[in-house]
């Protein structure tokens, strides 16, 4: 097994190149007899195929794929496959980022090189090995403008070539969210909001992580992956910036003492709940009261 960088990305830093373009004609390589499958091998850059007809097998990280027309293959770096020919396929090697080193023209030679970083972004990570795409002539119409712009030399063919590998980023990222594993992720961020709205109305209870994933119908570690990455906090963090938003609150405009406002806001102990403030602030409850309430009345909101 190979050990291949991991690299979070915004989609902002897409700069994708071209490293090899070609279009296979039901032959395939490697081959040496008929009905013989190609050597298993490691993909050290993105790779994506894009088969214009039915035929041939293609397994990546072991599983097999028969493949269909209008149907792609992402292959990632570190990734191994193989195939059984014949197929009818564009394909294209792209780096991402456009920072491996490798280029159109040394790749030949570089290709063996280095393995490139695996991106890691929502949108990327949702791509899988193989799919069905929606609107077949919109891959044919990309790749077939790549292959005509990809050794131009010219600024404003060059700019071209940019956008139409944004385009085929922009097509698989579509496809996949309408797939099966883009329905079920959709679903999944939307039992994340749904508990994240139970969070703001019951932030007063003890709410563990098991109680929030099992209400949004997740693994918790999956729910925490998933909330973190859509909040930017852990459950825990969020939970606690909720409770000290609504205890400031209860400092400004009640006359509950800390204790009281401790319980309201679901802090085990009015200690916990100094410790944390003060973590936060830099002062205690107490303090933040009288350094924002100096010399203003204070309404009290207590229950008859």
């Amino acid at each position: 097994m190979v050990s291949i960088l991991q690299r979070s990305i915004s989609l902002d830093e897409l700069d994708p190149r071209v490293l090899n373009i070609g279009y296979s004609a039901g032959s395939g390589t490697g081959v040496r007899s008929p009905g013989a499958r190609t050597p298993e091998r490691f993909a050290y850059d993105y790779e994506i195929e894009f088969f214009v007809a039915p035929g041939g097998q293609m397994w990546v990280d072991g599983t097999g794929y028969a493949i269909g027309k209008g149907h792609v293959i992402l292959r990632r770096p570190g990734q191994t496959c193989n195939s059984l020919p014949p197929y009818t396929c564009w394909y294209i090697t792209i780096d991402p980022t456009g920072d491996s080193g490798k280029t159109l023209d040394d790749f030949s030679s570089t290709r063996y090189l280095s393995f490139q970083a695996q991106i890691r972004n929502p949108a990327f990570d949702a791509i899988p090995a193989y799919m069905k795409v929606q609107d077949e002539s919109a891959y044919i119409d990309c790749f077939s403008a790549i292959n005509l712009l990809a050794r131009s030399k010219s600024e404003t063919d060059r700019l071209a070539l940019r956008i139409r590998l944004l385009e085929l980023i922009r097509l698989l990222c579509a496809d996949a969210a309408r797939g099966p594993a883009g329905r079920a992720q959709r679903q999944s961020e939307e039992a994340v909001m749904d508990t994240l709205d139970y969070l703001h109305a019951h932030y007063a209870e003890k709410l563990t992580l098991a109680d929030l994933s099992n209400r949004a119908n997740l693994s918790p570690i999956y729910f925490h992956r998933l909330f973190a990455r859509m909040t930017h906090k852990t459950p825990a963090l969020y939970l606690q910036q909720v409770r000290l938003d609504r205890a400031r609150d209860l400092l400004l405009h009640t006359a509950l003492t800390c204790s009281e406002i401790a319980a309201a806001c679901g802090f085990s102990t009015p200690s916990y709940f100094s410790m944390v403030f003060k973590r936060q602030t830099g002062m205690t409850p107490l303090s933040f009261r009288d350094s924002h309430l100096a010399g203003s009345p204070v309404k009290a909101e207590r229950s008859p």
